[in-house]
């Protein structure tokens, strides 16, 4: 049986060269396979070229493990993230329910919004422009006029142009703000998701005569991963460590992560 009957994660930034990355995600994999309903909320890889990139054997990898969560779920949700957000068609392709920013609705039996987290990050305004145009920019196109090399390389190059960082290293200001948090409140949402900000943190926010509370995920590490569990309905942080899930005790103020903090 299952231990949990839903569980999210985001933020695992994986890649062929991070083997020992790679190697927690497998334990995972296999710990958590059978669980009813999977979310996966982005940043999964480090980038993703598209299609192309199953030529390769991290690719395939990587697809083939996603495989195995979606396969025995009931439901299995894709949340683009703003690295990975390519994913989305192989997502689809392997069993996942594929949403661009978001998934709003009932997960494990509680209604819930799903996010990556960008969105969330509304004082982030540099990263924001950039988002805008990068997640709308025709990268599709690419595929006809690139190889696979050509496509790593370019997405390399992105990935050092990239404007993500202040909510991680200033997150008192440029992390996660409240006010969007209410406004998915006020549309129902009783658990709110996220990751993105690698700064794992749990609260209530209020909006009228709703509540809801807010569950920021960690990125992963190599002593374990902050992610979000459901069981019986109620959402909590806890820590997998590579062979067991440990209670997280989550702050109520997002800051700086440390590997001290799951210990």
């Amino acid at each position: 049986m299952p231990d949990f009957d839903g569980i999210i994660f985001s933020d695992l930034h994986l890649s062929g060269e991070t083997a020992g990355l790679n190697a927690l995600f497998d334990k995972f994999v296999e710990r958590v396979e059978g669980t009813p309903e999977i979310a996966c909320l982005g940043d999964l890889t480090e980038y993703w070229i598209g299609h192309k990139h199953l030529r390769s054997e991290f690719g395939r990898y990587l697809s083939d493990q996603m495989e195995r969560l979606a396969k025995p779920a009931r439901r299995a949700i894709w949340v683009n993230g703003n690295r990975d957000f390519r994913f989305a068609e192989r997502a689809r392709h392997i069993g996942y329910k594929a949403f661009r920013n978001r998934y709003e609705g009932e997960f494990a039996g509680v209604q819930a919004d799903l996010e990556h987290g960008d969105l969330l990050c509304t004082q982030d305004r540099a990263y924001q422009r950039f988002r805008l145009w990068f997640r709308n920019f025709p990268w599709w196109a690419f595929d006809w006029v690139t190889t696979a090399d050509q496509a790593h390389r370019l997405c390399l190059y992105m990935r050092s142009k990239s404007k993500g960082d202040e909510a991680r290293n200033d997150p008192e200001h440029f992390g996660i703000q409240p006010e969007p948090v209410k406004q998915r409140v006020a549309r129902g949402a009783k658990a709110i998701v996220a990751g993105h900000v690698h700064t794992p943190f749990s609260r209530d926010f209020v909006a009228g005569e709703r509540v809801g509370r807010l569950f920021v995920t960690s990125d992963w590490r190599m002593n374990g991963a902050v992610v979000c569990v459901v069981k019986d309905g109620e959402f909590k942080l806890m820590h997998f460590d590579g062979e067991d899930f440990a209670p997280f005790e989550a702050p109520e103020k997002q800051g700086i992560y440390s590997l001290e903090m799951a210990r």
